[in-house]
């Protein structure tokens, strides 16, 4: 799939405000009729009052294909040549992806597109997104994060790629920062931000869930290790050298993303000032299903494919030592229950993981007082102990079938390529 050439090859190009259909190879684009080469007769779509039109597009797409258009009304002036193109995969984002996408009208960057991705939603997630001036292309079937944000960058026309998630809201002023780090600084190819420090949903474990990745992120080497597909930009070229989002991929794609483009030469930077607000409500069962299945186990099995994990974020040496001092701790407590001479045992891995995450508790203390610092503690230590289970439970599943294929569509050999920057 083409994902940087011209979709006209052709006389114009795609414009923001028309929504495009995938129907099977077939794309049904609808734009301004200006653009369109001729009139073909035909049953109208949508409405009696649009008509069917037809244009051709031989280097749009790896194959040759014809082009069947919906002439649509635009809402907003067509931003010509875009300098970035926002793109945000969508599933069932009904609740969220208003919010979403009212941050984004309110950016004051004046050279942006915005393409919204439609995963096969069963809600109304078409219908919102349809009430903004932007692109919105609807996949025939469920195909994945993955699959849908390449569709995205295929329909975008912007040199820098701005990945955002349907349950984030972007900061004022992120676009237009996000697009001046990256002229400023050529030799970097991506970049990533955070979550800011007030999520949207004030519940324990959602303010919990949020300010801890906020916290690691803010912490974390500039020089990051890992792209991040809710609040990444990536330059286009980049993105095609490397083959997009490995579409096989469910879980941790952006992650596996930026593994490739680190093998691939690619600098990636972490911008702690490029923040989202995330809009999610996590529960207790929320976090724990999705932390095992969506993000420990998946990247139990990364590890196991690619032979490393990264050195910074929640994975940074301090963190590695914090989640084994949890596991002790777990044991320790029975013991001390039997024994009361161990529940200096307990008193001291106390402290100590105390002072290793000292940092985040004081931020959880600053936002949400003792109750959430308290809450947070507990928290934290479950989640060290629920990803030991999902290591053992992926080690397993891996050692259980050696015959077993790992994904690697998109698979680039680092060693026979040369740095893209």
């Amino acid at each position: 799939m083409c994902l940087t050439q011209n979709p006209v090859g052709c006389s114009e190009r795609l414009h923001v405000g028309r929504i495009i259909w995938l129907n099977h190879g077939r794309v049904l684009l609808g734009r301004p009729r200006k653009c369109v080469d001729r009139e073909v007769s035909g049953t109208p779509t949508r409405s009696h009052e649009r008509k069917v039109l037809l244009v051709s597009c031989p280097q749009a797409f790896a194959e040759q294909r014809r082009v069947h258009v919906a002439e649509m009304e635009i809402k907003m002036a067509i931003t010509q040549d875009p300098q970035v193109s926002v793109v945000i995969p969508a599933r069932n984002a009904a609740h969220t992806l208003a919010r979403c996408l009212d941050a984004i009208i309110a950016q004051a960057f004046p050279s942006v597109e915005v393409v919204v991705v439609d995963d096969c939603s069963s809600d109304a997630t078409s219908e919102i997104a349809a009430r903004y001036p932007m692109a919105l292309v609807r996949m025939p079937c469920h195909g994945g994060p993955s699959a849908a944000r390449n569709r995205g960058a295929q329909a975008a026309h912007g040199a820098l790629l701005f990945f955002v998630d349907a349950d984030v809201a972007i900061a004022p002023g992120a676009i237009a920062k996000a697009v001046a780090t990256m002229a400023a600084r050529p030799d970097v190819g991506a970049l990533i931000g955070s979550y800011d420090a007030d999520p949207a949903d004030t519940s324990i474990v959602s303010r919990f869930k949020n300010l801890a990745h906020h916290h690691f992120h803010q912490r974390s080497r500039s020089e990051a290790t890992t792209f991040w597909g809710a609040c990444g930009v990536i330059r286009r070229e980049c993105f095609t050298a490397v083959g997009g989002f490995d579409e096989s991929r469910f879980a941790i794609e952006d992650v596996e993303l930026g593994y490739r483009l680190i093998e691939a030469g690619v600098r990636i930077a972490l911008d702690p000032e490029l923040q989202v607000k995330h809009l999610k409500r996590w529960t207790l069962r929320s976090m724990l299903v999705t932390d095992v299945t969506s993000r420990a186990f998946p990247w139990t099995l990364l590890w196991l494919e690619r032979g490393r994990l990264p050195k910074d974020l929640n994975f940074s040496p301090a963190q590695r030592i914090a989640s084994v001092v949890s596991v002790a701790l777990a044991l320790s407590i029975p013991l001390a229950i039997v024994k009361s001479q161990a529940w200096m045992i307990v008193a001291a891995l106390v402290a100590i993981a105390l002072w290793l995450n000292r940092d985040l508790y004081r931020l959880l203390c600053r936002k949400g007082g003792a109750e959430l610092g308290v809450s947070g503690f507990f928290l934290q230590q479950l989640y060290y102990l629920y990803s030991w289970f999902a290591l053992a439970a992926g080690l397993a599943y891996h050692l259980a079938d050696r015959r077993r294929v790992l994904p690697v569509a998109f698979s680039r050999s680092p060693s026979s390529e040369q740095p893209l920057l």
